[in-house]
């Protein structure tokens, strides 16, 4: 059996091809509804055209952004006025353990980079200038302070300071001095010459969960520790200050922001349950309402503070706004009126690392997100509106007709016309969170949908169905399951549309979607976890395939639920993505922990077909144009047009700005992706006459 690898990935590299940057430039010229395109007609056979594509992650407070690839850590520097990055990556293995660690410095402005001969895991990196230059620090896993040459790359100096991991790292300039300040797992704070990397001192801290450096209003260098206990250091003394004594020390502090506002010192202090108050830092007097809008106790909170796991979080301040970073926005919070100053950032912010920085004279903020791979520049003082649309990312999208209606994490359902991309009626703001999915289907002029969600946190297996064009409830809900609801799916068995569900009561159930009447249902005997839903068909009856965790791909009849399914055991506990008459399309994991990056086919009856299709990047999602072509999209931002037969591809990637959630195909062979909270149709090159 034939094997293809997908190389030359967007994510890692260096920088872009001419065809992939033209590719970006043409969708946001179309998502901008820009009249010219920037991408030009040069390289129109290359490029895949977009019919439509929603606007809504374009943020016109984004200054600056690079494709870097996967990232843990990232700072910030200027040299010769020219804005500097470094990122920090981890090396993983097909089962996401680390295997070593990647240290890349890039020009923000030319987008040029260069890879530091570097394979540990960096956990926290700083620029400092010092008086031979300005260098590049760098703590890791393994306990070693490195200092780099900004300027050539090379290596000046490595120190060992002890077999603890460096969790924490701020670098201090004064005059011609310079510190480095380490704070490793144990909770200890040391100090370093730099760029010598000469030992100089400890400081009398309590177990340190956190450590922020920066400058009051009267011009001093503090360093404030937190943790089990608050200290307060003036950097260039070497002395320990008084905190006031007002001011609140709770046995165990998350985070401290230090920050400015008015010209007048404040200081913010989140608890361990991410509950954040912000104090006057000359009286220790409140200065604000505690905010709670990110107290979660679940990890699926869409508000839930995204920040490493380990006892402390990683918020900063810009002018005197809250930087928060959540699993698929960044917040910021006006820290006197505990209101959200400005809407939340959109586009490539997911999983974001953030940091407050300072170019041209103006306080800007820098975010790397490590699910988009992208490291933004924001300027925050801009203005900003946003076109109707998506609050929260894409989840599911479901066609039916000239519909194409999709459903975000939030509950938010849009409905368009799937050929101009036109909202049918304004979205439909559910409010319920934790939405998983969505299928459509018509009755007459009215769009119809039926969504289903939950999770093991929050019990949610209804299933809920909407008029799209009026914009109301249709029906009562149905408990579709007592816990979630996450595979459903609509389908015509027997002359009528019937939407077919599975949940974790291991029933595949028949509903009307009329009435929402229960018209069949049968126990699969499945005990494991599902991780792949697909309806088709097999010999012109509907069908349903399903994989489940740890067992083999399943196939049942949706017309007689009675009959013994299919199994499929050559298949192995494969992921099933699409079934097309005698065909399973399925992701396969090379490791039991690992999601899947081999894309291969089997038939019915176990025998396999064609190529196996190996990628570096996790496969996101799959969907069949015309047997035996699919689009096949994965997490570094790309879909190819592949023959699943021959293993090639039929035309040049298309190179998205975040990774591809979901594929749909229309009658007429288009493409129909989201990405982030945006959907876009495309044509591909091969496709156009």
């Amino acid at each position: 059996m034939g094997s293809t690898e997908v190389c030359d990935s967007a994510a890692g590299r260096p920088g872009l091809s001419d065809v992939d940057r033209r590719q970006l430039l043409h969708l946001d010229a179309v998502r901008r509804g820009a009249a010219d395109d920037p991408a030009g007609a040069d390289t129109a056979d290359a490029l895949w055209r977009a019919a439509w594509a929603s606007g809504t992650d374009l943020d016109p407070r984004l200054v600056l952004k690079l494709q870097v690839g996967s990232m843990e850590t990232v700072a910030w520097g200027e040299v010769g006025d020219r804005p500097l990055i470094a990122v920090g990556a981890c090396d993983l293995d097909d089962a996401g353990f680390a295997t070593g660690g990647r240290l890349r410095l890039w020009d923000m402005l030319s987008g040029q980079s260069h890879d530091l001969p570097c394979t540990e895991h960096a956990r926290c990196l700083a620029f400092a200038m010092t008086a031979e230059g300005p260098v590049l620090v760098s703590g890791h896993e393994e306990g070693q302070l490195r200092i780099w040459n900004v300027s050539d790359g090379s290596l000046r100096r490595v120190v060992k300071t002890g077999r603890d991991a460096l969790c924490g790292l701020h670098a201090a300039v004064f005059g011609d001095r310079a510190l480095a300040v380490t704070r490793d797992a144990r909770g200890r704070v040391r100090l370093w010459s730099l760029p010598d990397g000469r030992w100089a001192g400890e400081l009398d801290v309590p177990v340190a969960y956190t450590i922020r450096g920066g400058r009051l209003a009267d011009g001093r260098h503090v360093l404030l520790t937190a943790g089990q206990g608050m200290t307060l250091w003036d950097l260039e003394r070497g002395v320990r200050l008084p905190l006031p004594r007002r001011l609140p020390q709770p046995r165990r502090v998350k985070e401290v922001i230090l920050f400015t506002s008015g010209g007048r010192d404040r200081v913010a202090l989140v608890s361990e349950s991410y509950e954040v108050v912000a104090y006057d830092f000359a009286t220790g007097a409140q200065v604000s309402t505690p905010i709670t809008a990110h107290v979660c106790d679940r990890p699926d909170g869409l508000m839930q503070i995204w920040d490493e796991p380990g006892p402390g979080a990683d918020l900063f301040a810009v002018s005197g706004t809250l930087v928060v970073p959540t699993p698929q926005r960044v917040h910021l919070w006006d820290l006197e009126t505990s209101q959200e100053r400005y809407p939340p950032l959109t586009g490539p912010v997911a999983r974001s690392v953030t940091r407050a920085v300072r170019w041209q004279g103006r306080e800007l903020l820098l975010t790397g997100s490590s699910y988009d791979g992208v490291v933004a520049l924001w300027d925050l003082d801009r203005p900003v509106t946003r076109p109707l649309g998506h609050g929260q990312h894409v989840v599911s999208v479901s066609l039916a007709g000239d519909a194409a209606v999709s459903v975000d994490a939030g509950g938010t359902i849009v409905a368009r016309q799937a050929a101009t991309g036109r909202l049918v009626s304004p979205p439909l703001e559910t409010g319920i969170e934790c939405t998983h999915v969505v299928t459509t289907w018509t009755d007459g002029r009215d769009v119809l949908a039926a969504t289903g969600g939950g999770s093991r946190y929050v019990p949610d297996g209804h299933l809920r169905r909407w008029n799209l064009t009026t914009g109301d409830r249709y029906g009562t809900r149905i408990e579709a399951d007592p816990t979630y609801l996450h595979c459903m799916a609509r389908v015509r068995v027997k002359g009528q549309d019937v939407l077919v569900t599975l949940g974790p009561d291991r029933k595949i159930k028949l509903w009307r979607p009329a009435d929402g009447a229960l018209i069949a249902e049968t126990m699969t005997g499945m005990s494991s976890h599902v991780t792949g839903f697909a309806i088709g068909h097999d010999e012109g009856r509907p069908v349903v395939a399903v994989s489940t965790s740890g067992r083999c791909v399943r196939i049942h009849a949706l017309d007689d639920l009675a009959a013994t399914p299919v199994i499929v055991p050559e298949a192995g506990d494969d992921v099933v993505f699409d079934i097309v008459s005698p065909y399973i399309v399925n992701g396969h994991r090379d490791h039991e922990y690992g999601n899947p990056r081999t894309v291969r086919v089997f038939t019915v009856s176990g025998d396999r077909f064609g190529a196996e299709l190996r990628g570096t990047a996790d496969v996101t999602a799959v969907a069949v144009r015309t047997w035996p072509t699919a689009f096949i999209g994965r997490a570094d931002g790309t879909v190819t047009l592949t023959d699943l037969e021959t293993g090639r591809d039929l035309c040049p990637r298309l190179l998205l700005p975040s990774r591809p959630k979901t594929l749909n195909v229309t009658d007429e062979g288009d493409l129909i992706v989201a990405f982030g909270s945006d959907l876009a149709r495309f044509r591909p090159p091969a496709s156009r006459t």
